[in-house]
């Protein structure tokens, strides 16, 4: 969708063997621990240590990842990185006491994606206007920022609602991590020349995260939690 990927999955050029690898080991990490975190019991020893396990790995592929953008730009991977950070640290947060600083703390997340959404579109509406992209490509990256700021502006405005919808707003940012972190090898493998259909790089992470979000409000939340 943003044409051909410079990196070659059997050549990590212009990157370390050893980073390039290890990112791919440590996502593939993240992304077991994710749904270890979401098959068992919610708030028990072994879904604290692999959401803890998933928080670490996930800071480890942001990191690696930030240091590949830096030798070559890839506007949806930057946007992966934004989200994926702003997801899981508003997940951490919502589990935290209303206090000023966290509340101040959530609002810098939302402003850290929202100049995030906006430099992406700003490099990717750049590539439109080239022709280089179709037109509705930098809308679909843009579809998970989007729907939780949209989440922000709602538990923002119920926020006197904190303790009743806060679980419902961890299960959200941290499914709606794990879609970004899933989506980002389904690109890689796509662009190295595996016959993905691009409708299932596209849309079948998020019909997953929507599986998944309809899951845990059936089995976990009551009817009037509202995912945020």
């Amino acid at each position: 969708m943003f044409g051909p990927d410079p990196i070659d999955l059997y050549d990590p050029s212009p990157y370390g063997p050893l980073a390039y690898y290890g990112h791919l080991a440590i996502g593939a990490l993240a992304l077991l621990a994710a749904l270890a975190a979401f098959a068992t019991y919610k708030g028990g020893r072994n879904h604290r240590w692999a959401g803890y396990v998933f928080f670490g790995a996930l800071a480890v592929v942001c990191l690696t990842s930030a240091k590949m953008l830096y030798h070559v730009f890839i506007p949806p991977l930057f946007m992966a990185v934004f989200t994926a950070a702003y997801a899981v640290a508003g997940a951490w947060l919502a589990l935290q006491r209303g206090t000023v600083r966290v509340r101040l703390a959530e609002a810098g997340l939302t402003v850290f994606e929202i100049v995030g959404l906006a430099l992406f579109l700003d490099r990717a509406l750049a590539a439109v206007a080239e022709g280089i992209v179709p037109p509705f490509a930098p809308w679909i990256i843009a579809t998970i920022p989007l729907i939780l700021l949209a989440g922000d502006a709602n538990w923002f405005l119920r926020h006197k609602d904190r303790a009743r919808l806060r679980l419902a707003r961890h299960f959200s940012r941290m499914i709606w991590g794990f879609v970004v972190v899933f989506r980002a090898p389904l690109v890689e493998l796509a662009a190295g020349g595996l016959p993905i259909p691009q409708p299932v790089v596209v849309i079948g992470p998020i019909a997953v995260g929507l599986a998944m979000l309809w899951y845990c409000r059936r089995r976990y939340l009551r009817p009037t939690a509202r995912s945020v």
